[in-house]
């Protein structure tokens, strides 16, 4: 029985990730609250009890670049200390994002964050997350599908900013290979998962448009032409 612990546990993906785990048999999840990072000791003692854990927990966004990164890399130095302190030989899942070149604060943040577990010198894996989309995501805040979902839910437009294809996960295929990867099944030092899909944003648009016109006013259930159709809809349907 392999004990897992998922920092960012009340988070969209790490919400779903406990949910997974915890209907596995030789998995076990090690519970986690944020205020555990405010306390060394409680960390220390959750620190202890995991042969894996899974670090989602960092500020995403924030106006204040600085203290954004700042917040990420103390979170980082704050378990790096607890596996110290505690002689740790668990295997450290690091979160970041198949963005993580570009220029920002919370980029910046994931790559510095990647150097100091690296330095730390235990087992570490870099998961390389696409867009992950998924039933209750964050509207303004997770991802385009998640506001797409809440605004056309709500018989609003939504505005295309840029239509770009997008690389599309769906929350239960991540978990999937995270499942993989604290099984060591995936042995990579950097992974990044499969996209489930690649869609323009005004395609993601359209089929949602849709969804709403069949399902919410004619209360007909769409033919899907593939997975990712109806993992929107999935996801669609949690925003009603």
């Amino acid at each position: 029985m392999i004990r897992a612990g998922i920092t960012g546990q009340a988070g969209f993906i790490g919400s779903h990730l406990a949910d997974y785990i915890r209907i596995q048999e030789d998995i076990e999840l090690v519970p986690f609250i944020r205020d555990y990072f405010d306390d060394a000791k409680a960390l220390e003692n959750f620190v202890e009890k995991c042969d894996v854990i899974i670090h989602l927990a960092a500020m995403s966004r924030n106006p204040d670049g600085k203290l954004l990164y700042d917040n990420n890399i103390n979170l980082d130095k704050k378990l790096i200390a607890a596996l110290k302190g505690t002689n740790s030989q668990a295997h450290i899942i690091f979160a970041s994002t198949t963005h993580e070149m570009r220029e920002g604060d919370y980029y910046a943040s994931k790559r510095d964050g990647q150097k100091l577990f690296k330095a730390w010198g235990g087992e570490f894996t870099t998961m390389i997350m696409p867009n992950t989309f998924g039933p209750y995501g964050k509207p303004y805040f997770n991802s385009v599908v998640s506001t797409f979902c809440y605004k056309v839910a709500r018989s609003e437009q939504p505005e295309i900013i840029i239509d770009a294809p997008v690389e599309l996960i769906y929350i239960n295929n991540l978990c999937h290979y995270f499942y993989k990867v604290i099984k060591g099944e995936i042995k990579e030092s950097s992974y990044t998962p499969s996209p489930t899909a690649t869609r323009k944003v005004s395609e993601i648009l359209n089929l949602l448009l849709d969804f709403r016109k069949l399902y919410v006013e004619q209360g007909i259930i769409p033919k899907f032409k593939d997975d990712f159709e109806m993992n929107l809809f999935s996801t669609f349907q949690s925003y009603l």
